[in-house]
């Protein structure tokens, strides 16, 4: 007697069921560190944007060694940068990079600073956008 088997067993869907589970289990994670590592991207090239904004500024004006300036001062020369994604700018003294021997400093911070917003600036460690390095420990997580 020849048998016409055209469906799937229950079991056969189950194991099915269970394959996709644990690739599910391995790609979530993966893709949270690929979305935290684009955040961290994203904020070193705006504060990289600003460094070039400072160095531009310096060299039309007149910059002593150890420069402050302001968003204000900087603003001009930095294109594409959405301000409200960042806490700059919201005092006039409010101090964006400072020119040190180590190059610019840049101090940055996304508006409204929740749990898990990143940061860029130099309560760490100083940081210089041009310096970092390509692990993106130079950006933090805000846990305040």
């Amino acid at each position: 007697m020849i048998k016409n088997n055209k469906g799937v067993t229950l079991v056969e869907l189950l194991i099915v069921i269970v394959v996709m589970g644990i690739i599910a289990a391995f790609s979530i994670p993966a893709v949270g560190t690929i979305i935290e590592n684009t955040q961290k991207d994203a904020i070193l090239a705006d504060a990289l944007s600003v460094e070039n904004g400072a160095k531009l500024y310096c060299a039309q004006t007149t910059c002593t060694s150890s420069q402050t300036l302001t968003w204000t001062n900087v603003s001009p020369y930095v294109d594409g940068l959405d301000t409200a994604l960042y806490d700059i700018g919201t005092s006039p003294g409010d101090t964006v990079a400072t020119k040190t021997s180590a190059g610019w400093t840049v101090e940055m911070e996304r508006a409204g600073n929740a749990s898990g917003d990143w940061e860029f600036d130099d309560a760490d460690a100083g940081l210089v956008p041009s310096a970092t390095t390509s692990d993106r420990d130079d950006v933090t997580a805000d846990s305040d």
